[in-house]
């Protein structure tokens, strides 16, 4: 939808009765769509733009361009345009989709283009003094920053298969350990078990003599 403000022959101001042509619209707010509102005039603009750097000490000579975040830009300006009712009322409808919408919008001037910004808020006045055809309109802009996103790549390798076993291989046994990796538990006998062997060794051998000798 176009918002365009068509050029009225109305003196702007209606100061003059002289039938004056009014100038063709010089100042534009329009979205990435082309959705746009023109006014015929800026009584007023004021932009800010400043950063942040670190507060603290920082070794000398260190300081870098990390150090120092940049804000975004922002600001406000005065728009006014003159019109019948039916013009100012389609002006605020064009406003209102504009500051409820998703898309970024520029602000064309005749002396600089101020691009990547969002109407953060508008407010408007019609009084008796300037004449209630002519919408005056405070806009709040604030720049919206963007940064590409850094992407990397990485190839990983997968390892190399290991050798195949050969029967030569697997009949060699020099790479297997002869030491046993168990664990082993002490045991020690009480006397009783100890008199007992001994007692039986003895029997054993007494036996073993009477066999011999007869």
């Amino acid at each position: 939808m176009d918002f365009n403000i068509p050029t009225i022959t109305d003196n702007f101001g209606g100061g003059n009765t002289a039938q004056e042509k009014t100038p063709p619209p010089q100042y534009i707010i329009k979205d990435e769509d082309g959705n746009e509102v023109a006014f015929h005039s800026m009584l007023e603009i004021s932009m800010n733009a400043s950063s942040q750097i670190p507060t603290e000490p920082i070794e000398k000579g260190s300081f870098a361009d990390y150090n120092r975040v940049i804000a975004p830009n922002e600001g406000t300006c005065r728009l006014a345009l003159e019109g019948t009712d039916s013009d100012i009322q389609t002006a605020l409808q064009g406003l209102d989709e504009l500051e409820r919408g998703l898309k970024k919008v520029e602000l064309i001037t005749p002396f600089e283009t101020y691009e990547n910004l969002m109407l953060v808020s508008y407010d408007y006045r019609r009084d008796g003094h300037s004449g209630f055809n002519v919408l005056q309109v405070d806009l709040k802009l604030k720049e919206v920053r963007e940064v590409e996103s850094a992407k990397t790549t990485a190839s990983v390798s997968e390892p190399p298969p290991p050798p195949p076993v050969t029967q030569e291989a697997s009949a060699d046994t020099s790479c297997v350990s002869s030491e046993d990796g168990g664990q082993y538990q002490t045991y020690s006998p009480s006397n009783e078990e100890t008199a007992t062997a001994e007692s039986e060794a003895g029997g054993t051998r007494r036996s073993i003599l009477k066999d011999i000798l007869g």
